[in-house]
């Protein structure tokens, strides 16, 4: 995979899983999704670093497609043929392949910041709605999107609206052991710079026509690593 991070989020928050285990110890946090609920463990040995694939064939035809973001701008490549790039106005923070949805199909999960835009019926509320506030003070909110193959083209397979506060790091692992992935983030504010630690850990599932919040951890989080065990089960580790 090609990946320059110019633009994109604060680099303490993209902490490798190397940096991550330089920290002292005690700062080190893991994360274990038991019963539906984040609780902080002991982190074991022996784990081992998980990390995004470098590929993937979106469109099944046995030619794999990789990702180049560059300035905020994506590309999805076939060989070296850009075969879907993001518009133009959109800031792409972070993306990786997954599979969040849950079809069975790989995509591409983008972090996205945009012009934040209310919902159409919010324009007639006379307080303007719901998620007016949901945006910074340069008028940008964030967005989680998913983009892959479907009707024939690279489309948006699920927008979600702007986000209550901004994702700052995201992570895709199956968490719980059903053969699925859960979508994990990190949060922060929409006051103040973007470079700020994260207030809340969450891990997130599919409902088939969203995500759902599963668990959710306050706290300050400067970086996000998925690792797995000796026996297989996967675990978060936070600085």
């Amino acid at each position: 995979m090609t990946v320059k991070m110019l633009r994109q989020i604060p680099t303490i928050l993209l902490l490798t899983f190397a940096a991550l285990v330089q920290v002292t110890p005690a700062a080190v946090r893991a994360w274990d999704l038991a019963s539906a609920t984040l609780k902080p463990i002991s982190l074991p040995a022996g784990t081992i670093p998980v990390h995004p694939p470098a590929e993937a064939d979106l469109n099944a035809d046995r030619a794999p497609e990789t990702l180049s973001l560059v300035e905020g701008r994506l590309a999805i490549l076939t060989e070296e043929e850009t075969v879907w790039e993001s518009p133009l106005g959109w800031e792409v923070a972070q993306a990786e392949f997954t599979d969040l949805n849950r079809d069975g199909a790989p995509e591409v999960a983008l972090l996205v910041w945009r012009l934040f835009q209310p919902w159409p019926v919010d324009e007639f509320l006379p307080h303007g709605g719901r998620i007016a506030d949901f945006h910074n003070e340069e008028g940008y909110s964030c967005h989680v999107i998913l983009i892959g193959w479907m009707r024939g083209r690279y489309d948006e397979l699920w927008a979600g609206s702007a986000l209550a506060d901004p994702v700052t790091a995201f992570a895709a692992a199956d968490l719980d052991g059903d053969a699925a992935q859960e979508l994990v983030t990190l949060e922060g504010r929409y006051t103040g710079s973007r470079s700020g630690p994260a207030r809340m850990l969450k891990v997130w599932e599919w409902n088939g026509f969203g995500f759902t919040v599963v668990s959710s951890v306050k706290g300050v989080f400067s970086g996000l690593a998925v690792v797995q065990q000796e026996n297989g089960d996967f675990l978060i580790l936070t600085p």
